[in-house]
C-alpha cells in the first residue's frame, strides 16, 4: 500500500481539497522565443547582433579586474553596445593609458572603445612587446597611436561587405608611437628602422589573430590592424609587408644661370642680339 500511494499516478487521482484553488497550467514554450544566447557563443562568433551582458550589471568582468590589476591599464567600463544592424559588443571599456613597472605610462592617443578581450591584449602588447623592442631606441615610448578603434562599418568601408571587427569592438588600428623625446616612429615608414620594424612585426603577428599592414589588400598601407577574429582551425592571419625605402633617385642639377641659352631650332630665326 505504501508503495502504491507514493507513485505519481495514485497521487493524481486523490480528490482535491474541498476548498483548494487550482493552479493555472504552466505557460507553453513560445516556439518564436529567441533562445539563449552563451557567453562562449558571443565569444566565437562576433556577428551575434544585441548580444547580452555576460556580466551583472555593476560589476567588473573577469577581464577588466586582470586588465586593471595584472596589465595596470587606466580605462573606464561602458555599457554594452547594441547596434545598429550587426554591430554591437559585450564587456566594453575605454582604455585610456597602460601604466609600465618604472611609474611611467603609454597613453592611448585618443582612448580606444574596445571589447575587454581585445583591450586586454593592446595593452599587454604594449607593456610586453613595444616597450621592450622600443628601447633600442634610447628615448621611453610616451603614447600609441590609435587610428581607430570602435566604428561599427563594413570592412574597408565598401558597400555590402561583411561586418569589420571593429563594428564588434574587437579591433585596433595604430599608425605608430610617439617617444619621450616628441619623436614619432611610425610602423609603416618605410625609411624608419627595419630591424625595429620586423620586430614591431613579428610580435604583432604573434599576439593578435589578424594583423594587416602594406602589401595586405590596399587599404592598410598607411597603418597596421590588429584584431581577434575567430577562425575555423585556429587559423591565424599576418599579412604585413615590411617595406625598404624607396630608391634614392637623383634629381638634375640645376642650370647654371652663365649657361648659354638652347640653339633655335632650324626654321627658327635667331633671336636678336
Amino acid at each position: 500500500m505504501l508503495l502504491a500511494c507514493a507513485c505519481g499516478p495514485a497521487i493524481a487521482r486523490t480528490a482535491p481539497a474541498e476548498n483548494s484553488v487550482p493552479l493555472p497550467r504552466p505557460r507553453p514554450a513560445d516556439p518564436g522565443a529567441a533562445a539563449p544566447v552563451s557567453v562562449a557563443a558571443i565569444l566565437s562568433d562576433p556577428d551575434l547582433a544585441r548580444i547580452p551582458d555576460p556580466d551583472p550589471p555593476g560589476l567588473p568582468s573577469d577581464c577588466q579586474a586582470r586588465l586593471s590589476a595584472a596589465l595596470a591599464a587606466v580605462f573606464q567600463s561602458q555599457p554594452a553596445i547594441r547596434g545598429p544592424g550587426r554591430c554591437g559588443a559585450p564587456d566594453v571599456v575605454r582604455i585610456e593609458k597602460i601604466l609600465l613597472p618604472d611609474q611611467s605610462a603609454v597613453a592611448v592617443s585618443p582612448p580606444a572603445v574596445l571589447r575587454c578581450p581585445m583591450a586586454e591584449s593592446v595593452a599587454a602588447w604594449v607593456r610586453d612587446d613595444l616597450v621592450p623592442a622600443l628601447e633600442s631606441t634610447g628615448t621611453p615610448l610616451r603614447s600609441l597611436d590609435n587610428y581607430a578603434s570602435y566604428h561599427c562599418r563594413t570592412r574597408n568601408n565598401i558597400a555590402g561587405a561583411r561586418t569589420s571587427e571593429h563594428g564588434f569592438g574587437n579591433a585596433l588600428d595604430v599608425r605608430g608611437v610617439r617617444l619621450a623625446n616628441g619623436r614619432t616612429f611610425e610602423f609603416t615608414d618605410r625609411k624608419a628602422d627595419r630591424a625595429l620594424r620586423e620586430t614591431v612585426r613579428r610580435e604583432a603577428c604573434a599576439r593578435f589573430r589578424t594583423v594587416l599592414g602594406p602589401g595586405s589588400d590596399g587599404y592598410h598601407e598607411d597603418h597596421i590592424h590588429l584584431d581577434l577574429a575567430q577562425r575555423a582551425r585556429d587559423f591565424k592571419l599576418c599579412q604585413w609587408a615590411v617595406l625598404d625605402p624607396p630608391p634614392d633617385i637623383p634629381l638634375p642639377r640645376p642650370r647654371p644661370p652663365e649657361a648659354p641659352g638652347p640653339e633655335p631650332a632650324a626654321d627658327e630665326p635667331a633671336a636678336p642680339k
